[in-house]
């Protein structure tokens, strides 16, 4: 199975945004450049907002390289020549540390080049230092401009090691620990060092990724899928704190977390890949697959949306509005820095979109703490006060005039319908947000979910489908998935015919769009029972995927932002919740397998539901469901929709069912 796990190449893309980036969370590089990114180390004034970028202090071997290595199951990516050979890694545990590991051998000498490249022009450098006593580097430098009057002139510190230019046989080893203060970098530094001299480094890294792949995975039995379903679970796994992660052995080194951009750490300079700032990619298409295999993980970007609570505030007040209107793009404060004056204006949804990771998060975990307890029920409720105030009424019903639909090429529209139906499920679960604390629900909330006339729901009864907007005509082009969403995610109620019409209206006049958007329509053809098409539209996604190291492309025919995690997660989308056909409610799930082209086995391993965790095998005529793990308290069904036959899930033993679907629910001993 190492293959489904290594990817080798004998040279590097053509493009350069297309090599590997490492990431832990915390720090972000793409191979060969000459920068470094930092969690939440942002330069520039508001809307220049950028990550800031940190000179690469790791040393590269200069020499011709026979090969390029990304192993995934153990994080590292390796350059191999004739007599060197060279591991880097962003260490999991010690994750303000960035690692390369060298080896020279065959009796040679190697050299070693810096990657510092040009000075930064985000920072204004205040020390460079060498200490001879110690042999080490420390970088000291302030951002230029904050992001707001009131910020702080953030600093970083990086502490190196400085090995020689030229190194005979053996081993090296250069590590660079990179902190807000000299006191947090100096301690990382010392803490791999010590690592290191104990020949546990690289080991105490993969002991992270060895739980990740053990706990949760997918296996599939088609080497060329699998490189692309494991390289994108790695790439967006590896965008989350895996310190909220309990391993045996493993200490935890906590940070506060400033969300995952569209194009991941490694990317996000000024101008380049969405600036790293934070949108609602990162809720509606990042989070639903990461929730199934590791909630503690999405847990962490919802406490960065509840941190950013006072930014949607002040938004929603400067725009004559109630309560919390999230910005379309955040970084560190929380205030809108988004470049684009239309999109910072129009594009609301984000706020439901916001509360929707919240609710799924709930449901997921069955825990209500996060809104009772850590601050999440001020963002639901804040949130559905900003509809109130956002809504007008037209004398038959609520609607929502002047926003832009998620399809960016119509804005200033009226009654977007994903917008409208986000809202709409914002409400819903303010109102039983509420409920589950004892807290009397807002009477405007219900005002705005009623049927009759509550917010608008555009809907040609004609033609039997919703339109994108008010006055969209069929054949009108779009950017993206839009109202292809009210079926999944957002799950509203609709019949069979009007979800066909609605995928396949706006299927036609796509434009050649970003990376996410067959992710939907191929999850609502399977819906629909559509296997033919929906194995076409799920294969489309494979066109932004790019050679060697599936690095994907946000668009097929135009760069983009690279390393687009936002299509990775709707590709990941497209099986869990198409091919697996996952439904997740508040006590229960849904399952409708179907099993992925051109495999004959696939087996979802690790999904969690209400701290449980089950393995899905699927065939071509069945699926073997496994609760792996067990809580004696609980008694857990499989219970078929057709004929509702309630099958057992004993812990550990494999449950073999026909194809159908799967109601997963329990029962309190």
């Amino acid at each position: 199975m190492s293959q489904h796990f290594t990817i080798t190449s004998s040279k590097l893309p053509g493009y350069p945004d297309w090599n590997v980036k490492l990431s832990n969370s915390f720090l972000g590089h793409r191979l060969h450049s000459d920068t470094v990114f930092m969690n939440g180390l942002y330069n520039g004034y508001k809307t220049a907002c950028h990550r800031a970028r940190i000179p690469c202090p790791l040393p590269y071997v200069k020499g011709h390289a026979a090969s390029y290595t990304l192993d995934m199951k153990g994080a590292t990516y390796t350059v191999k020549g004739d007599d060197f050979e060279q591991t880097f890694y962003a260490h999991a545990v010690l994750n303000r540390v960035f690692v390369t590991e060298i080896t020279v051998r065959n009796g040679k000498t190697v050299s070693l080049v810096d990657h510092h490249g040009d000075p930064s022009s985000d920072l204004i450098v205040i020390s460079d230092n060498f200490l001879t006593e110690r042999n080490t580097r420390t970088f000291h430098a302030k951002i230029r401009a904050p992001e707001t009057d009131e910020s702080d002139v953030l600093e970083v510190f990086v502490v190196s090691n400085v090995l020689d230019k030229s190194l005979n046989p053996g081993k090296y080893v250069s590590v660079s620990a990179f902190g807000y203060t000299l006191a947090e970098a100096t301690k990382f530094y010392e803490l791999a060092m010590a690592e290191w001299q104990k020949s546990s480094l690289l080991q105490l890294h993969q002991k992270v990724w060895s739980y990740i792949w053990g706990t949760a995975c997918l296996e599939v039995d088609n080497v060329d899928l699998a490189l692309n379903v494991n390289s994108a679970l790695y790439y967006l796994l590896s965008a989350f704190p895996t310190f909220c992660l309990t391993i045996d052995g493993v200490p935890s080194y906590p940070f506060d977390f400033f969300g995952v951009s569209p194009g991941s750490l490694g990317n996000g300079g000024d101008g380049q890949d969405y600036w790293g700032h934070v949108f609602w990619d990162q809720d509606l298409w990042m989070l639903p697959t990461v929730m199934l295999l590791f909630p503690e993980l999405v847990r962490q970007s919802i406490l960065y949306r509840i941190a950013m609570l006072p930014g949607a505030r002040s938004k929603a007040r400067s725009n004559g509005y109630s309560g919390a209107m999230y910005p379309w793009e955040s970084a560190r404060t929380g205030i809108d820095v988004c470049p684009g004056e239309i999109y910072a204006k129009y594009q609301q949804h984000v706020t439901a979109d916001v509360v929707y990771a919240i609710r799924q998060f709930v449901y997921v975990t069955g825990n209500w703490n996060i809104v009772a307890k850590d601050g999440a029920w001020d963002v639901v409720r804040e949130a559905a006060d900003f509809w109130v105030s956002r809504v007008e009424w037209d004398g038959a019903r609520f609607v929502i005039n002047g926003v832009m639909d998620p399809d960016e090429y119509h804005y200033d529209v009226n009654n977007s319908c994903f917008t409208n139906a986000a809202a709409k499920m914002n409400l819903l679960f303010a109102i039983e947000a509420a409920v589950k604390q004892g807290i009397v629900p807002d009477r405007r909330w219900s005002m705005l979910t009623d049927d009759e006339y509550g917010i608008k729901i555009p809907f040609d009864p004609t033609n039997r489908y919703h339109p994108e907007y008010d006055g969209y005509t069929i054949g009108t082009k779009v950017k993206q998935a839009s109202v292809v969403l009210l079926g999944y995610p957002l799950m509203c109620a609709m019949d069979t015919d009007v979800r066909r019409n609605d995928i396949i209206t706006y299927e036609r006049c796509t434009a050649k769009g970003p990376a996410m958007t067959y992710s939907m329509y191929a999850i609502g053809m399977l819906e629909l029972g559509d296997l033919v098409t929906a194995e076409s539209l799920f294969k489309t996604q494979f066109k932004n995927i790019t050679q060697p190291f599936r690095v994907w492309n946000e668009y097929a025919t135009a760069y983009g932002c690279t390393n687009f995690l936002t299509g990775i997660g709707g590709f990941l989308q497209s099986l869990y919740f198409g091919y697996l056909g996952i439904r997740i409610m508040e006590e229960y799930f849904l399952i409708t397998p179907n099993l992925i082209p051109d495999c004959e086995t696939v087996i979802y391993r690790g999904l969690q539901f209400h701290g449980e965790r089950f393995d899905f095998e699927v065939t071509s005529i069945d699926v073997t469901v496994t609760r792996v793990t067990g809580n004696p308290f609980e008694v857990w069904y499989a219970k078929s929709l057709k004929d509702h036959t309630k099958h057992p899930l004993i812990t550990n033993q494999p449950t073999s069912l026909p194809k159908g679907s799967y109601e997963i629910f329990c029962t309190i001993v």
